[in-house]
């Protein structure tokens, strides 16, 4: 997890976090949902896509957030340490069968995704006097973890038979959720939509359980898709695959210039010599690099922000340090100004979706691969 144990002037990079546009985006994802009784599970993990969960959970806690999933039990257990009060944290990914034993004695709730662990949790949950507190993972599509559809009947009366697995939710995960009107989609809701009916018609308490399928794109797009649990992501944070949401970006990418020099034309910059400068130019040394998450691959491809104008990364991005040209600012620039890398500077921004472009990627991946020691600071 990202700790910030130094003051400011120790860092000469870092991540600035908008609580304000945290807020902005989930009351965008809670004016979607067209029952006011649908419940938002605010997803958080890989450090909530690189934001740093100790400060994104705690802002969505005070906004009405109350449920949480992650990843991982490493994850379960940091944010139970940074969020007591959360009601409900969901792993949402797989646990090994050896990691049962620890999610019950936690009390985490977690997946159960194929009938054959069953005896072994039932087992484990036995033989402690723990109780599992479980959500049944179907596979409508994904072709990732869970059961298949058919067996829905013989995991809900597998699970009945269990004293100490308590069936709190029922799920599954939509695989193309980005592409509007995909027909993949429109089958993946069917096949949930029988799977839930079925439950509702088979359990004593079927109100009782969590249903849900829905992730960030769903809840924009897909009503049907609500019941009574959402769980966004990437919306939280700003980003989407619908155009046209109004979403606002939780995290800039800062630095600082740390050296500025005038070379003539013809001067290669950086590694490999992949920049030879044309004319005269003035470089500006930033602070930054790939071990940041600053990709090597915008080498000489991608823009930065400064004083509002947009100048070109040029030379290699190497493990710490990266190049501008500021030949093109026709202005006075000083060592130790800061330059935006992803963010807004007057009328120019930047996003991790222009670098997903650039990347041919998207921008989750990009947010998860911010470097561990650029510090994230709260602003607004």
């Amino acid at each position: 997890m990202i700790v910030t144990p130094l003051p400011r002037q120790y860092y000469s990079k870092w991540t600035e976090i908008s609580p304000a546009a945290l807020e902005h985006n989930l009351k965008q994802l809670k004016r979607a949902c067209r029952d006011p009784q649908t419940q938002i599970m605010g997803v958080v993990k890989a450090n909530a896509y690189g934001h740093n969960v100790s400060q994104v959970a705690p802002v969505l806690w005070r906004a009405g957030v109350s449920h949480f999933g992650v990843a991982t039990l490493g994850e379960a257990l940091y944010l139970r340490q940074i969020l007591p009060e959360a009601e409900h944290i969901l792993i949402l990914g797989a646990l090994t069968t050896d990691q049962y034993h620890l999610a019950l004695e936690e009390g985490f709730a977690f997946m159960f995704h194929t009938l054959s662990h069953l005896p072994i949790l039932e087992g484990l949950a036995n033989g402690t006097g723990k109780t599992a507190e479980v959500h049944l993972k179907v596979d409508t599509g994904m072709g990732r973890v869970g059961i298949r559809p058919e067996d829905m009947g013989l995991a809900l009366d597998q699970l009945a038979k269990t004293e100490r697995i308590n069936l709190r939710g029922i799920c599954s995960h939509l695989a193309t959720s980005d592409r509007p009107n995909c027909p993949h989609i429109a089958r993946q809701l069917q096949i949930f939509a029988e799977v839930v009916a079925y439950a509702r018609s088979h359990l004593r308490e079927p109100s009782a359980l969590m249903y849900h399928i829905a992730n960030s794109d769903a809840v924009f797009q897909y009503p049907e898709a609500h019941y009574n649990l959402v769980r966004p992501g990437i919306s939280l944070y700003g980003y989407g695959g619908i155009p046209g949401l109004a979403l606002k970006p939780a995290l800039a990418l800062k630095a600082q210039i740390t050296q500025l020099k005038v070379v003539p034309a013809g001067t290669a910059l950086g590694y490999g010599r992949t920049f030879i400068t044309q004319r005269p130019s003035q470089i500006g040394v930033v602070a930054i690099g790939y071990a940041d998450g600053l990709n090597r691959l915008l080498s000489n491809r991608q823009d930065v922000l400064l004083r509002g104008k947009r100048l070109p990364l040029v030379g290699r991005v190497s493990m710490d340090q990266a190049a501008i040209d500021l030949t093109d600012l026709a202005a006075e620039v000083k060592e130790g100004e800061v330059v935006t890398l992803i963010g807004s500077e007057g009328q120019h921004s930047i996003t991790a979706q222009d670098w997903a472009d650039q990347l041919q990627t998207i921008p989750y991946e990009v947010l998860t691969s911010l470097g561990t020691r650029l510090p994230r600071w709260s602003v607004d």
